[in-house]
C-alpha cells in the first residue's frame, strides 16, 4: 500500500510539473531572430505555442538608441482566431539594428513570459 501511495504521488507531481511548463513560448518570428533585411519590414509578428490574452501582451521594436519605431498600439493579431499572434505596426524604418522585446501573458494561467530578439535592415 505504501508503494502505491509513493506511486500515486510521483505520478501527481510529474502532472503538476507538466502544467507548470506549459506557459506561452515563442515559436516564429516575421522578421525572424538574427534576420538581416533588404527591405524594412512594416510589421513584426510574433507566434506563440498557445492562446495569448489580450491584457498584458505586446510587443515593442525600439532602435539602437532605445526610441521606439512601432506606432504604441501592438497587441493580438485579431486575424488569428487561435489568439497566439501578438502584431506591432512600424512606423517607416531606415537602416539599422532593431530590437523587439515582447511580453506575452497566458490566457490560461495569466503567466507572464518576456523576450527579446534583434533583426537588422540593411542599407
Amino acid at each position: 500500500m505504501r508503494a502505491y501511495r509513493t506511486l500515486v504521488a510521483v505520478l501527481a507531481c510529474a502532472g503538476l510539473v507538466g502544467v507548470a511548463a506549459a506557459h506561452a513560448k515563442l515559436v516564429r518570428a516575421e522578421p525572424a531572430p538574427g534576420a538581416v533585411l533588404r527591405t524594412a519590414p512594416r510589421v513584426v509578428r510574433a507566434v506563440f505555442n498557445e492562446e495569448l490574452a489580450a491584457r498584458g501582451s505586446f510587443l515593442v521594436v525600439v532602435d539602437a538608441r532605445g526610441r521606439r519605431v512601432d506606432d504604441g498600439k501592438s497587441g493580438l493579431d485579431l486575424d488569428d482566431l487561435d489568439r497566439r499572434t501578438l502584431l506591432a505596426r512600424l512606423r517607416p524604418l531606415g537602416p539599422g539594428r532593431y530590437t523587439v522585446r515582447w511580453q506575452a501573458t497566458s490566457a490560461d494561467d495569466g503567466y507572464v513570459a518576456r523576450g527579446s530578439y534583434v533583426f537588422t535592415v540593411r542599407p
